[in-house]
């Protein structure tokens, strides 16, 4: 049974850009506008001893007093790391979440960094590693079991860490990734996985209360959406650009949306920005970089935070905001967005 559920995770979209592992670091945005002395980043490495499995993970942790702090999961893209998309760790940390970052072992920078090490780093050189590791589905279905097993173990220090003990409010958590990630998102958010016999499987957390999908990937070719993602009951906010293409799997940008189009029984919001590419959503470029990304940035980091303020801190305002005009003003030109409420 786990060979089956391990090869129908690899075959549902398991889509990433090529060039992940180019963690730059761009201009935060709003983000400056408060210090980052206001957040203290927390490195651990978590073991779970049932799969005898490490997972490094990076922790932005709120540096002012308050209540217990929501939490915020995020899974980086393949060939990432726990420095995947930092500009959104201090934003959200900056306004009272704490933000975990996760590794995932064997689809993390580690399968690429050897060859870049020899002096192989162009796309070309790098393809077939980037394929060869996508292939192993044992990669699949072990980032499915890192987020319970992350879960589980924030729930844990939650009372007995020093650097952490009661601050995480653990009943307002949220889900988020990019790319590969978003595929870690969505199935921890409850998208279906298809046996070959038609047999439907579910890798769900019940402890997420709502999911943010950067460059979200589609179902398999011949498989039908509204069934892949119709146990997905928690809202979602959805985020890719027009040129936010993949080179591995030929996924178009167009075919980023359809997660948001086919998840009916919650709130869904969608956000298209004019001509940002796949790694403007992790903190770079696969090209060189545009004026317009830091404004891209500003959007993403301004959009996620009133979306994890409307349904983790139940703020009726930011949900206003993200329902009303305040959201479409926020893109300013920049990009199209759109809502649907839980039917």
């Amino acid at each position: 049974m786990k060979n089956k559920i391990a090869l129908i995770l690899t075959a549902t979209a398991i889509l990433e850009s090529l060039n992940s592992f180019a963690n730059t670091s761009w201009p935060a945005g709003k983000a400056s506008a408060m210090s980052i002395a206001a957040v203290q980043t927390v490195y651990q490495d978590w073991t779970d001893s049932r799969r005898n499995r490490t997972l490094p993970v990076k922790i932005y942790l709120p540096q002012f007093k308050g209540a217990a702090f929501p939490v915020v999961v995020f899974s980086h893209g393949l060939g990432g790391s726990r420095e995947a998309a930092v500009y959104l760790g201090n934003y959200w940390a900056e306004r009272g979440y704490v933000a975990v970052f996760i590794q995932h072992p064997g689809s993390d920078e580690s399968f690429w960094k050897p060859h870049a090490v020899a002096g192989i780093t162009t796309r070309e050189s790098l393809m077939p590693e980037f394929k060869k590791t996508v292939a192993n589905p044992m990669h699949a279905l072990n980032r499915a079991q890192d987020v319970h097993f992350v879960i589980d173990k924030l729930t844990e220090l939650n009372k007995t860490d020093k650097e952490l003990a009661g601050k995480m409010n653990l009943n307002a958590l949220a889900i988020a990734g990019h790319s590969y990630g978003s595929w870690t998102a969505l199935t921890a958010s409850g998208q279906n996985l298809f046996t070959p016999d038609g047999r439907s499987m579910s890798s769900a957390d019940a402890r997420i209360k709502a999911a943010i999908y950067l460059s979200p990937t589609p179902p398999r070719k011949n498989q039908d959406p509204s069934a892949v993602f119709s146990n997905i009951k928690i809202p979602g906010l959805h985020f890719t650009g027009t040129i936010d293409s993949s080179p591995v799997n030929d996924t178009t940008a167009g075919e980023r949306r359809v997660a948001f189009d086919n998840i009916v029984k919650s709130d869904q919001y969608l956000v298209i920005l004019e001509g940002a590419d796949h790694m403007v959503f992790n903190g770079g470029r696969r090209a060189a970089p545009k004026a317009i990304d830091q404004k891209h940035h500003e959007i993403i980091e301004e959009t996620t935070t009133k979306f994890l303020d409307a349904y983790l801190k139940k703020d009726g305002a930011a949900l206003t905001w993200l329902k009303g005009a305040g959201a479409r003003d926020e893109l300013k030109g920049n990009g199209t967005y759109e809502f649907k409420a839980a039917k």
